[in-house]
């Protein structure tokens, strides 16, 4: 990982949240890993590769990547820009109390994220680089969010593909995560992924879990969250940005997902904003896009 900033934000004898910000340029699989113990990794931009046993699975802010001690893995690097993320890791003891039984198959690899979860992990990171030290309060929402993220069956919604058409959906994958705001629909993205529209949808659905659009939304409110915890002010030109036909639209998607209004989330993800374990962090129903 030379070209990754790695820094500690919380170590406990349960729990370690490692930042870890990647600058490695586009390329292929590096070397093999593995001796390290479980951890859930969170993206809050960009995205990497994960290749696990013989199949390859994509790390974005709509998703996140388990990995389970004892497993050999390796890391690519198939998007610009690098990306930047939360590594959860507890202490083994507590790993399966945690993270369940040991994977049942590679599918379990990956989960998707939704916005609700998106914003704990964005609000848990802004009161932990602004020193938050009040190791129960980090301790309960760091277990609430790796716990919302691992309820997902993955292994009951993500179907096994050959290797051939996955690298073809990671190509719409990269489009959508590259430009979250674009307006493409599905005969544009189905030119990246060689099939027809309908087909590239169901594929989708069985590779990912979740819709294309469910998974834009994601990626949109992830982008979001971003721009409000860098102090975003004027949403009416943030709403453009992201795609949205106007601001009361992006209000109203974005309160739908995260429970909060755009203007409250950026309130509670400002540098003076504290771990609460409140509704805003634990509560939230998760519906659909």
């Amino acid at each position: 990982m030379g070209a990754s900033h790695l820094t500690v934000l919380f170590d406990s004898p349960l729990l370690r949240i490692t930042d870890i910000d990647c600058s490695h340029p586009r390329g292929g699989c590096g070397g093999e890993r593995g001796d390290e113990h479980t951890h859930l990794m969170l993206l809050r931009r960009g995205g990497f590769g994960y290749h696990l046993r013989g199949a390859e699975y994509v790390g974005d802010p709509a998703t996140a990547l388990l990995y389970r001690a004892g497993d050999s893995y390796r890391i690519s690097h198939p998007f610009e820009g690098g990306d930047a993320g939360s590594c959860f890791e507890v202490a083994p003891a507590h790993e399966e109390a945690l993270f369940g039984q040991r994977l049942r198959g590679s599918a379990d690899a990956a989960r998707p994220v939704e916005a609700i979860d998106q914003y704990r992990h964005r609000a848990l990171h802004a009161a932990l680089a602004h020193d938050e030290r009040d190791r129960l309060r980090i301790e309960e929402a760091a277990a609430t969010l790796c716990t919302a993220v691992l309820r997902h069956d993955a292994t009951a919604s993500i179907a096994p593909l050959s290797p051939a058409i996955r690298r073809r959906l990671r190509q719409v994958q990269e489009v959508l995560l590259a430009d979250p705001t674009t307006a493409a629909g599905l005969a544009e993205l189905a030119t990246h992924a060689g099939c027809s529209p309908f087909h590239l949808s169901r594929l989708f659905r069985r590779a990912c879990g979740s819709s294309l659009v469910a998974y834009r939304t994601r990626l949109r409110i992830a982008l979001a969250l971003d721009r409000l915890a860098h102090g975003a002010d004027n949403l009416a030109a943030l709403a453009s940005e992201l795609g949205f036909s106007h601001q009361s639209h992006f209000g109203a998607t974005f309160r739908r997902h995260v429970g909060l209004t755009p203007r409250a989330a950026r309130e509670t993800l400002r540098p003076s904003a504290l771990v609460r374990t409140g509704k805003n962090l634990i509560a939230g129903r998760r519906p659909e896009p």
